[in-house]
């Protein structure tokens, strides 16, 4: 593999932490492993990885940027950290527990922070949309995502997880792609009335579910749909416009078109770790001076908190409520 001549270190050493270690490897970087707990150094280095004990010492060794993988209740701090130091900043997504928490990161350095929200480089819901914009104007837009919590991990206890802990987990932050690809790709919703519910069925701290209905300011609605219980994965999107219908299945890798005339299907090429690969290749072009394309800025990972933030406000209120945007 030929090399890129950038160093960049990744902070945090779980799972998503070493699927970019490997991802950047295979792309040609030289990648420094930090991981969360010091005391993994050793055993990181054992492996035959470059790893040390803080970012600081990270950045001595060459790290022109880092990739932040750390819990989410980290996120803030493990950035403002990279600031200090003159690094470029990828951070896993959410990028913070609530928008409040973010703003502490915008008085600093905020023009520097990217985020992970990598279903913005998702051919099918890119194709999706694109579909949809020849089909008239946008009645209703469903965005839902489904899976199982303890299932996610094979021999790793779930409740052991950020997602089931209190102040930083749950299905609002931990599922947060939907509302930002609909942020990025079609608009902004201007207001939210939101239910989030904790059956108790999983012994976690956070919300299990989160249902909401949405309303844009072009004129149509949309819902969108969350929950760690479903026994079946589903990640699905669909749009319905005035000339016809297109629906996304994530999982079976397929778009089909409804249409008067007939449907027509389109297959979805997905392989491994394609959509890492895909930020991490734009995040290594940033730090070697390119112009940032997909990946979600400071402002737009901001705002998905507030429709996060806004969608908990409704669900306690019990009644719809207007989002305020960062910009």
């Amino acid at each position: 593999m030929r090399k890129t001549g950038i160093t960049l270190a990744v902070l945090g050493t779980g799972s998503i932490g070493m699927r970019h270690i490997g991802v950047l490897s295979a792309l040609g970087a030289r990648v420094i492993a930090v991981p969360a707990r010091p005391e993994r150094a050793a055993e990181l280095a054992g492996q035959g990885l470059t790893s040390v004990r803080s970012l600081e010492e990270a950045k001595r060794i060459g790290a022109a940027g880092v990739i932040v993988c750390t819990d989410t209740s980290r996120h803030v701090r493990d950035c403002l950290e990279a600031c200090g130091l003159g690094m470029a900043i990828f951070c896993e997504k959410p990028l913070a527990v609530s928008s409040k928490e973010a703003g502490k990161l915008g008085e600093i350095g905020s023009e520097n922070v990217h985020v992970a929200y990598n279903l913005r480089f998702d051919e099918g819901i890119k194709k999706a949309f694109e579909l949809s914009s020849g089909l008239g104007e946008v009645h209703y837009l469903g965005a839902e995502c489904r899976s199982y919590l303890p299932g996610w991990r094979k021999g790793r206890d779930y409740r052991s997880n950020y997602s089931a802990r209190a102040g930083e987990g749950g299905v609002l932050l931990d599922l947060s792609h939907e509302p930002d690809y609909i942020n990025h790709f079609f608009e902004k919703p201007k207001s939210i009335a939101g239910m989030v519910r904790n059956t108790g069925s999983l012994g976690i701290a956070e919300e299990e579910i989160g249902s909401a209905v949405v309303e844009f300011a072009g004129g149509g609605m949309g819902t969108i749909a969350l929950d760690y219980l479903s026994r079946r994965t589903t990640r699905r999107l669909v749009i319905s416009c005035r000339k016809g219908e297109v629906e996304y299945d994530f999982v079976g890798k397929r778009i089909i078109v409804l249409k008067a005339n007939g449907n027509k299907t389109f297959e979805v090429k997905r392989e491994g770790d394609c959509l890492y690969e895909a930020e991490d290749r734009e995040f290594l072009s940033v730090v070697a001076g390119g112009k940032r394309k997909k990946l979600a800025t400071f402002i737009e990972a901001v705002d998905v908190l507030r429709i996060v933030d806004s969608w908990k406000k409704s669900s306690a209120l019990g009644k719809k409520v207007r989002i305020e945007y960062a910009g």
